[in-house]
């Protein structure tokens, strides 16, 4: 067994961060080349701002100075706080010799030390649409106790490859049915006058969108939540471009759409969350809203390549929108989970 000893990541320590960023790229480029390309800039920024309502936490297993392995935990202050998430990863040269399953302990332990009774984690696992995808993460969380909880799967738009023709009769069709709304596209802090109506349908994510058997609860998220991710989100350099639905007799939001580009990647970039208030379904503002907003992104990025996202398999509705507006499969991923105690 390799000795080693599992430290936190100390940001002004400038080679020890820069050891963790060569073990994160090797995992990636190893584990899961095909899918959206890592970007060191992602884990510098999570790394120097906090998140204001959730805390983070940095782990590396060292040796003579090396990363071989990190570990990601995430705590969340705000709600959820029976649930731990996390992210383990070892350089594929450094594997068998203890290392994840150390680092996989610690996670469990902190998470237990901080009153959580659930641990849970997002993994990309091999798939026939994603030939390139390998690691034996999944069988090794089985092996540790973990369950399949939730099973998605992963999408990707190439833009220059969408029949925009096909997409502006698709527009057409969607905008009879949608006579009484107004779109509102933005950046950065939502506008005041819908700012609540934002925040209630972040909450809405946690409970409306399928969970298979993952143990997610109902958010807590209010307007100074939303002002607290985009001053987050500027002071990381990323760029998140939304735009709501609005009904216009009642003023309410009746729908949202984002889109999130990371700082310094021009190329991928992620499809966030998309929700439509049971209200105001059958008015066809799902897919007016991810198509209003894809050609906004094109027009402020124009050297993007590539939206990605990810949906619950069971989440038929929302994958027959990205599939109309451009995505198709490429890739599988599965939320493991074990119960505490």
């Amino acid at each position: 067994m390799t000795h080693f000893d599992i430290v936190p990541v100390d940001p002004s320590n400038h080679l020890l961060v820069q050891s963790w960023l060569d073990a994160q790229e090797s995992v990636e480029e190893h584990d899961f080349r095909g899918l959206r390309p890592w970007h060191p800039l992602g884990a510098l920024g999570a790394l120097v701002v906090h998140d204001p309502d959730t805390r983070r936490e940095k782990w590396a297993a060292v040796c003579d100075g090396e990363v071989l392995g990190y570990l990601d935990l995430t705590l969340s202050d705000r709600d959820n706080t029976h649930l731990a998430g996390f992210s383990i990863g070892v350089r594929p040269g450094s594997r068998r010799h203890g290392i994840g399953s150390a680092l996989l302990r610690h996670a469990e332990e902190r998470a237990a030390e901080d009153g959580r009774t659930s641990v849970s984690t997002w993994l990309a696992v091999p798939h026939e649409s994603s030939p390139d995808v390998r690691g034996g993460g999944g069988p090794f969380l089985i092996d540790k106790g973990y369950k399949r909880s939730l099973e998605a799967a992963i999408r990707m738009c190439e833009l220059a490859a969408v029949d925009e023709a096909a997409l502006d009769r698709l527009w057409d069709d969607c905008a009879a049915k949608a006579e009484g709304f107004e779109l509102v596209s933005f950046h950065g802090v939502p506008p005041e006058r819908i700012i609540d109506g934002i925040a209630y349908l972040n909450n809405r994510m946690y409970t409306d969108m399928p969970l298979g058997d993952w143990d997610l609860q109902e958010g807590k998220v209010t307007a100074d939540t939303v002002r607290g991710w985009e001053r987050q989100r500027r002071q990381r350099g990323q760029l998140n471009l939304q735009t709501a639905a609005v009904h216009r007799e009642s003023g309410e939001v009746a729908g949202l759409t984002e889109i999130q580009v990371l700082a310094g990647d021009e190329r991928h970039c992620m499809q966030g969350n998309t929700i439509v208030d049971p209200r105001f379904r059958g008015h066809r503002l799902g897919t007016m809203l991810k198509i209003a907003n894809q050609r906004r992104l094109q027009s402020m990025r124009p050297w993007m390549r590539y939206v990605w996202t990810g949906n619950a398999e069971s989440n038929s509705q929302m994958i027959a929108i990205n599939e109309a507006v451009g995505y198709r499969l490429a890739g599988h991923e599965t939320v493991f989970q074990k119960k505490l105690g």
